[in-house]
């Protein structure tokens, strides 16, 4: 049950936040691993902060102290883009990566890949392979900028990468729906 807004729905669909010993310490728990009294919040700027005011997170706390809902939410999407990059590093080592364009290119006319991402600052092919991908029923993503998606594989810059694993994908699009639901208003 989400402690913001109070609706029952699945864990795949909550991000667990953990209440430390010495409170006001919250930490995020993704991997839902973490010892100590918990609370499960949709991962949407209302609920976090519903239940960081008045919900669960507030009474977990005691009345101890308060928590700032915006840093709850930075934590979260921290915690979730470390995640991503994670997800994508295991897939590079599963050789389930295709990294720039020309790579990206040849699995895509190989027909394979199931996931997409182009830099946020990407032009040009990256707008070419990203048609292509949607065309072949890739799922496409537009997420971090050409020299953060480079410092994770260490190049300069990386503007497109394809994921061919499809427990991968759909892991990393669970992420990063998370992240955009994070960013919005309301």
């Amino acid at each position: 049950m989400c402690a913001g807004c109070g609706e029952r729905t699945g864990a795949e669909d909550l991000v667990r936040l953990v209440i430390g010993p010495a409170a006001p310490f919250v930490a995020v728990d993704l991997g839902r691993k973490l010892g100590g009294r918990g609370v499960s919040v949709h991962p949407k700027r209302a609920c976090v902060r519903s239940a960081a005011v008045r919900g669960g997170l507030a009474k977990a706390l005691r009345g101890v102290a308060e928590v700032e809902p915006e840093s709850v939410v930075r934590m979260i999407v921290a915690q979730l883009e470390q995640r991503v990059l994670g997800l994508l590093s295991a897939a590079g080592r599963k050789r389930s990566l295709a990294l720039g364009g020309e790579a990206v290119r040849a699995a895509l006319q190989g027909n394979d890949g199931d996931l997409l991402i182009r830099a946020k600052d990407s032009r040009g092919r990256g707008d070419e392979l990203a048609r292509a991908a949607t065309a072949l029923g890739c799922a496409t993503v537009t997420w971090g900028t050409k020299a953060s998606l480079g410092d994770a594989f260490t190049r300069s810059e990386l503007g497109v990468l394809l994921v061919l694993d499809r427990g991968i994908a759909r892991a990393v699009l669970d992420c990063l729906s998370h992240i955009e639901a994070l960013s919005e208003d309301g």
